[in-house]
């Protein structure tokens, strides 16, 4: 069987789920044997040579690649590849977020190597506000389906890409000021000493090795991503996220139970929702036709 190297970036756990659920689909399918590699901190350029595909999987961060997923990238000597892949995976579904890949997309052209393509899963908040669960079991059915897209196009050797636009590419660029933000905001994160009893999850866990314990004190430095790992992650809910405190999410959602509970219907009752929500219809609607079209019936 051909080898997939899976290439990811993770903050709380999503990008995680999403390659783990990838990699399984195209083993079983007989198509590679993957092997993942999550990029942190601390982490070496690899060789590409050994493998017939590399994906990156990434969240977009503010309409960008993670600030050190994207200098781990510059490290890798694209023309080493085979063959590459994009998964990418967001809170929302608007256009502007495909604007993250272009760089990645460059670095592949000038390899002169296969691209298999890009592909935009969607996956709830960990910051700004929480999702309920069952539309989190909506957004994962939507996930499943653009699964068995993507399985169905490396079969076939087509190729999906998304719309070059040079006003996203423009705005893409400005927001990527929240890199320098993230730094800056992490500043003034903080321990809440009433609350925290030092288990070190969020020390252990940092990708940046941003946190550390001195004199019976948790401190955070300045290689901050804005990952939300340790605020998302943190069992007590001790942590406060400096400026952007009304934003913070705790508590991790248990991705695999929601996939499983029968209790929560998972409709696509997209065309019923309001607000921010009214963002995801056109979108999974298109997949869902897309994925009917192809199949003949809806997963």
């Amino acid at each position: 069987m051909k080898k997939a190297l899976f290439l990811y970036w993770t903050g709380t756990g999503h990008t995680r789920h999403l390659v783990t659920e990838a990699a399984a689909r195209l083993e079983q399918e007989g198509l590679y044997s993957p092997t993942l590699f999550e990029v942190k901190g601390d982490s070496l350029p690899v060789s590409l040579l050994p493998y017939d595909l590399v994906v990156f999987s990434y969240p977009v961060y503010a309409f960008n690649l993670p600030g050190h997923y994207a200098k781990f990238l510059k490290q890798l000597n694209f023309k080493e590849g085979n063959s590459f892949l994009i998964l990418k995976q967001s809170g929302e579904p608007i256009a502007l977020n495909n604007a993250s890949s272009y760089p990645l997309i460059a670095s592949i052209k000038r390899s002169g190597r296969p691209f298999l393509g890009e592909y935009h899963f969607l996956y709830p908040y960990n910051i700004h506000f929480r999702y309920p669960d069952d539309f989190v079991k909506e957004i994962l059915n939507y996930d499943d389906l653009l699964l068995d897209i993507l399985v169905d196009n490396l079969q076939k050797g087509t190729v999906r890409r998304f719309p070059y636009n040079p006003l996203w590419h423009f705005i893409s660029f400005l927001f990527r000021i929240q890199r320098l933000g993230a730094r800056i905001n992490s500043r003034f994160y903080a321990i809440d000493p009433s609350k925290c009893v030092l288990c070190r999850k969020c020390i252990a866990g940092c990708p940046m090795g941003n946190i550390a314990l001195k004199d019976g004190k948790v401190l955070f430095g300045r290689k901050c991503e804005m990952c939300m790992r340790c605020s998302f992650l943190c069992p007590k809910d001790a942590i406060g996220i400096g400026l952007l405190k009304g934003w913070k999410v705790n508590g991790a959602y248990d991705l695999a139970a929601i996939g499983k509970d029968t209790s929560l219907q998972g409709q696509y009752s997209f065309a019923f929702h309001k607000g921010f929500y009214s963002w995801f219809n056109k979108v999974v609607q298109n997949v869902r036709d897309e994925h009917a079209a192809r199949f003949g019936k809806y997963v």
